[in-house]
């Protein structure tokens, strides 16, 4: 006997919400997720209760390319103003956006995350991949960087170096140590940018519990866990009221201009550096320079004093594989303590 079409049934069909609904969050890709909304009525109805969610941002538009030529980068501007030899260590910011094939011949609208999140009802975890780093470096030079937040930095983990055949001598003046600042002011004011970044998304989700901000290269992590988007919701006010006061530029957005063009204050931090001028590691790899900073607000409990002994059980900061045995090896160096007025 043979069935007809209307008597096959589709074994999927059968499966329970539940269980699609963890494939989906398995999937966790936002462009997959909507893709598959147009499959059935079904799977249309369930994609928007995904809680798992990775956002890739794929197409950058630079500064140049912009028709907004007074929309000057914080970060351009920061520099321009104390350390003149540094104007060129960070690339006139590009802003990430997000197109469709029918634009792509007429004038670009602009989307945001927050815009393309707010499909999504019951989001718990997220994680925003940007398409590059921050950072214009000088050649051989690199920082990873990873950041926590709240409703300001909590602490920020800066491992800088360049790979070997470049000398003290080449990283300027003060056996280097004025390069080593400018690295660390130049991850700081990255990661606030990525911060304000997410302001909005935050605000707009209550469900969500984790956020994770990184970008493809892997230069820098801004993290945000259930404690700190909690505390960041609650002084949410007084957050933006500090924003406008040291950006003065919040009106450039009203048009839809995206994040890159304001940031979060930093606040007053204590800087505690450590230093190796040739790092040997244990796969052949040595690093020039090699730098490591925490960074903590200068009003965090417990003081650097208590900070300096805990660093020991911080496990490579989070840092995998080189980057890792190369934090391990720095912190049993001599450090000493620099101190940061907010910014």
């Amino acid at each position: 006997m043979e069935l007809s079409p209307e008597n096959i049934s589709d074994d999927f069909d059968r499966l329970p919400d539940p269980i699609i609904l963890t494939i989906f969050n398995y999937i966790s890709d936002i462009k997959t997720l909507i893709r598959c909304r147009s499959v059935s009525r079904r799977f249309n109805s369930l994609v928007p209760h995904s809680d798992s969610l990775l956002l890739r941002v794929d197409r950058v538009i630079s500064a140049a390319d912009s028709d907004d030529d007074g929309d000057t980068s914080s970060v351009i501007g920061f520099f321009k103003s104390i350390v003149k030899s540094i104007q060129n260590l960070i690339s006139s910011p590009p802003r990430h956006q997000f197109h469709s094939q029918s634009e792509q011949s007429q004038p670009q609208s602009q989307y945001s995350p927050a815009m393309i999140l707010r499909t999504f009802e019951r989001i718990k975890q997220l994680e925003i991949e940007l398409p590059n780093g921050d950072l214009r470096l000088e050649k051989r030079a690199a920082i990873k960087w990873k950041a926590e937040y709240g409703k300001t930095l909590k602490r920020c983990v800066i491992l800088g170096f360049r790979c070997g055949g470049v000398g003290e001598a080449d990283l300027g003046g003060g056996g280097g140590l004025k390069t080593r600042v400018v690295w660390t002011i130049s991850a700081l004011i990255a990661a606030s940018a990525r911060h304000y970044m997410v302001k909005e998304i935050v605000t707009e989700h209550e469900s969500l519990l984790k956020l994770i901000v990184r970008d493809r290269e892997d230069e820098g992590t801004v993290i945000m866990n259930e404690l700190g988007i909690n505390e960041f919701r609650e002084d949410v006010g007084d957050n933006v009221g500090d924003e406008e006061g040291q950006d003065g530029n919040l009106g450039s957005n009203s048009g839809g201009v995206w994040w890159r063009s304001n940031r979060t204050r930093v606040p007053a931090v204590w800087m505690r550096m450590r230093h190796e001028a040739k790092l040997e590691l244990s796969n052949g790899v040595t690093m020039e320079g090699a730098t490591l900073v925490v960074v903590r607000p200068t009003t965090s409990a417990g003081g650097m004093v208590e900070e300096a002994e805990d660093e020991c059980n911080w496990d490579g900061f989070g840092f995998d594989g080189v980057y890792g045995e190369a934090v391990q090896k720095l912190i049993n160096r001599r450090s000493y303590l620099l101190e940061m007025n907010s910014f």
